[in-house]
């Protein structure tokens, strides 16, 4: 039966997986998932195939115009007999822009979606600082917070930033915080939590 099942492989470590996930993909002969760069993978089930959306990724110029091409491809895959298992790293409410997308589209064009909740990279962030987010973490993905000339959250606030991938990241948001922050301000990087 054509479906739409969008599954959280956790933060890295296969042994994060939840029980549900582990179920479905123990199951599954194939998996299309958004990105193949993600450690969980190297533990699946011998049996599941696994195809990536890195091609877009290569191709095309834009987060936005890879995670559209994701949606549409997605969106067809489901539209077959067997339906599409679509897996994304962490939790697929969390930090992901293809999965709530899909899940809006697929409700319009009456595609059944169920979804397989996974641990989101937060949790283990959270054990890696020893802190509890309460009451007043800020959440900031680093894109947007790069594009700003102040940032956006009460400087007395603790924050979150994630996606600092690459140097150039990096630097847009240093720019930002110095706006506000004086150089020597302490900062904590967490990197790869929740992949041992």
């Amino acid at each position: 039966m054509s479906a739409i099942t969008i599954l959280g492989l956790g933060p890295g470590s296969p042994a994060l997986l939840t029980r549900q996930a582990w179920e479905v993909l123990s199951q599954a002969p194939e998996i299309w998932v958004r990105t193949a760069q993600h450690p969980t993978l190297e533990g699946l089930p011998a049996s599941v195939q696994v195809h990536a959306f890195d091609d877009l990724y290569e191709r095309l110029p834009s987060f936005p115009q890879v995670y559209e091409a994701i949606v549409e491809r997605v969106l067809h895959l489901g539209k077959r007999p067997q339906g599409v298992i679509y897996a994304v790293p962490g939790h697929p409410y969390v930090a992901e822009a293809t999965a709530p997308e899909i899940v809006r589209r697929a409700r319009q064009e009456g595609i059944p979606v169920h979804l397989v909740e996974g641990l989101s990279f937060l949790e283990p962030v959270f054990t890696a600082l020893g802190v509890d987010p309460f009451p007043r973490l800020s959440l900031e993905d680093a894109l947007t917070l790069g594009g700003l000339h102040v940032p956006d959250f009460p400087p007395d606030s603790p924050a979150l930033i994630t996606q600092i991938y690459d140097r150039h990241t990096a630097s847009e948001v240093k720019l930002t915080l110095s706006a506000v922050y004086p150089d020597e301000h302490p900062v904590k990087l967490v990197h790869a939590a929740g992949t041992e």
